[in-house]
């Protein structure tokens, strides 16, 4: 059986790294045995002849897409080319969107035949040693975990199941993916070694914030992967792959203290000549003196941070349990005790901010001692909070369900007024001696400047 797993065509491309989901996926598929490829449309710059090219050439019987919003048109026309030129393949989605709307969006893919919800690699497993005359069997179907399927045209969502013990997931398939392939800014901004490999050290997350959908795929208990597993995987990265610099990609890496300071003894001991970067946003209030400090030891340089608006009653609404206070006082201490630099997140257009709120944002930003900032427009992803607020809406542009677009009819602020809010926010915290001197600093090739200038076209032309 040969399989395909994608990462769909988009307009635009975020992020291009090793993708741990389909890699996880990969790894079960090779161990049972089937032949296996992935295809990342970003790295590959795949257009649509090129894809549908492919798959006449190479015939697979199941193709699987990751998918988030933005990417719904795409995954539609996927499915079309796919369902015209290759009928017999069995086509599923998994990933974010589909685990908070399950239904909705097996209702808009009409050409999709299966999808998955949640952690996918336990229904997968279970799913790919189904015979093909168990696809339309409900009995064999019922079976498997997290499936989405149809049933007399209903659509029918089996429960979902989590990993109790991370350690039980064998490693992404690597060598599908070898790090030294992809490109040199994996998130969009820099790295200091390379090649860089990202890695997810714990899944769930307990946080209520009204904006994110994250629990929808993890749950809201938070696990953690064994230090001795991680640190296997990262010595397999660095001696089999080269890989010098490690992303952790965690929503919660630093939730646990004890597990973060027994990562970082295991790292120092080993001496490894390699380093670590946050780019995914820790919570500031689970930060100490003592931990930077051995975070930094161990090789830490880098990191992200949800500040999200520089209005206390905002962040109140947002159900951030954190205030300007703390996070004034928690940057502080980053830059007392640390090098590391840091990158502050924020959002615009918040349901009820108001102009003058977002310009608090604007001047809370400039008086943090932050090195990068990056301000994002408010999404009411499926799943979360703020998507119950917001899906009644009749139409909905779902291409516009990234970080800088907007999606019309949740702010109250035009969204003109609110583009120019943004670029206003972009231009007042990047045009300074000290921020210029810092970017300027992290700039190691010209691909690197390239992609920098890239990023700000993006932002004040569109």
């Amino acid at each position: 059986m040969k399989i395909l797993l994608l990462k769909p065509i988009s307009d635009v491309y975020y992020v291009i790294q090793p993708n741990l989901g389909l890699g996880y996926l990969a790894t079960i598929m090779l161990e049972n045995g089937y032949q296996v490829s992935i295809l990342d449309s970003g790295k590959e710059n795949l257009t649509w002849d090129k894809f549908r090219k492919k798959i006449q050439k190479e015939k697979y019987d199941i193709i699987g897409m990751q998918m988030f919003t933005h990417e719904i048109p795409s995954i539609q026309k996927h499915a079309e080319i796919i369902k015209k030129y290759l009928p017999e393949a069995v086509i599923f989605v998994g990933g974010a969107h589909i685990s908070g709307v399950p239904i909705e969006t097996m209702g808009l893919l009409k050409d999709v035949d299966f999808g998955f919800i949640g952690e996918a690699e336990i229904g997968v497993e279970k799913f790919i040693k189904l015979d093909k005359k168990d696809y339309i069997n409900p009995e064999a179907l019922k079976e498997i975990p997290g499936l989405v399927w149809r049933q007399n045209n209903k659509i029918i969502v089996n429960p979902r199941a989590h990993f109790s013990e991370l350690d039980k997931i064998k490693f992404p398939a690597w060598d599908l993916m070898p790090p030294s392939s992809y490109p040199v800014a994996p998130h969009g901004s820099f790295c200091k070694k390379t090649p860089v490999a990202p890695i997810i050290t714990t899944r769930g997350c307990p946080f209520q914030c009204t904006f994110c959908a994250g629990r929808t795929m993890a749950g809201s208990i938070l696990r953690s992967r064994s230090v001795e597993n991680i640190v296997d995987e990262i010595i397999l990265l660095n001696r089999k792959y080269n890989v010098k610099e490690f992303h952790i990609e965690d929503d919660n890496f630093t939730f646990k203290r004890d597990f973060v300071v027994e990562f970082c003894t295991k790292i120092i001991e080993l001496g490894l000549d390699i380093i670590f970067a946050l780019p995914n946003g820790i919570r500031l209030d689970t930060l100490d003196e003592g931990l930077l400090r051995l975070m930094e030891r161990a090789g830490f340089y880098s990191l992200a941070v949800g500040i999200e608006s520089g209005s206390n009653r905002v962040l109140k609404l947002m159900q951030k349990n954190l205030s300007r206070e703390i996070i004034k006082e928690k940057i502080d201490l980053i830059k007392k005790c640390t090098k590391m630099t840091v990158t502050g997140f924020f959002m615009m257009g918040y349901p009820g901010e108001s102009e003058s709120e977002i310009l608090e944002t604007i001047d809370f930003a400039k008086s943090l001692n932050i090195d990068k900032a990056s301000f994002m427009f408010v999404m009411p992803l499926p799943g979360s909070k703020l998507w119950d607020m917001y899906k009644e809406k009749t139409e909905i542009n779902w291409e516009n369900f990234f970080y800088y677009r907007i999606v019309e009819g949740l702010s109250d602020i035009p969204t003109q007024r609110l583009k120019k809010l943004q670029r206003r926010a972009m231009r007042e915290f990047y045009f300074r001696p000290r921020i210029i001197r810092g970017l300027l600093g992290e700039i190691k090739t010209y691909s690197q400047f390239k992609i920098l200038i890239k990023r700000f076209l993006n932002i004040f032309l569109k």
